[in-house]
């Protein structure tokens, strides 16, 4: 499989900017969790509406998930859209060995080195602020990878198919935003009416943001099997029809 070429080619273009990129990266989680987590939180009395936790742990644990599945939606947008309609990228590719499955599957790896390089300075802030308390919270990571590479894989099926980027307003409007608000982030999902919680528990990510709560007090249970299985089950899901999505784009 010659889809580390790919990754070797989107590091080469990365590592111009990185220094900006991993400043910001840094900072972001620095900036939420001093005005949220301790901000807000220092006015959030009792920890039994959190399922035990302090709001701090709470929030910083949904937002761990929340920004690692808005930073994969994104990178599966504009930046896919570029290599195959501005750029052209991708038809340079083509001329060489990789296939267009190495091209899919290349984009969807350096989208899981990108969340990586976003997760690990995230946990750090986290363990600084005393957030992580438990072995196990390490596992959050790679659970955090599955969440935005999961929803990676749908959103550059999608990106495959359309013409112009103005689909992406509505995505990140109708889908995304509410996703974020939603889904357990910055209150437990039980205060939405019942249809709510109904719809709130078919998205990936509220799974994902329970998935890394489990994992960071170190209380997996049988429900940890059913977020896993879930992600993964979009996660193939995703990767069958974006294949398919840049086939038919890439070779008409």
């Amino acid at each position: 499989m010659n889809a580390y070429k790919v990754v070797a080619r989107n590091r080469i273009v990365y590592w111009r900017v990185w220094r900006t990129s991993f400043f910001l990266t840094v900072l972001a989680p620095v900036m939420f969790l001093s005005a949220m987590g301790l901000g807000l939180g220092s006015l959030v009395e009792g920890d039994r509406a959190f399922g035990g936790l302090d709001y701090r742990t709470f929030f910083a644990t949904g937002m761990l998930a929340a920004t690692c599945m808005q930073t994969g939606v994104f990178e599966a947008t504009y930046p896919i859209m570029a290599k195959i309609v501005w750029q052209r990228n991708y038809e340079a590719m083509l001329a060489s060995p990789l296939s267009v499955r190495d091209i899919f599957l290349g984009e969807m790896l350096w989208v899981g080195v990108t969340l990586a390089q976003l997760a690990i300075p995230f946990f750090a802030v986290m363990a600084a602020f005393g957030i992580v308390d438990s072995p196990m919270a390490l596992m959050a990571i790679p659970a955090v990878l599955l969440v935005g590479m999961s929803c990676a894989t749908v959103v550059a099926a999608m990106t495959a198919s359309l013409q112009t980027d103005e689909a992406f307003t509505w995505l990140f409007r109708l889908v995304v935003t509410p996703l974020f608000l939603l889904s357990g982030t910055f209150f437990p999902i039980e205060e939405l009416p019942e249809w709510g919680r109904l719809v709130a528990q078919l998205t990936p990510l509220f799974h994902g943001v329970e998935l890394v709560r489990q994992f960071m007090v170190g209380s997996p249970s049988l429900t940890t099997i059913w977020h896993i299985g879930y992600l993964v089950a979009l996660f193939g899901i995703g990767t069958v029809l974006g294949i398919r999505a840049f086939e038919k784009r890439l070779r008409p």
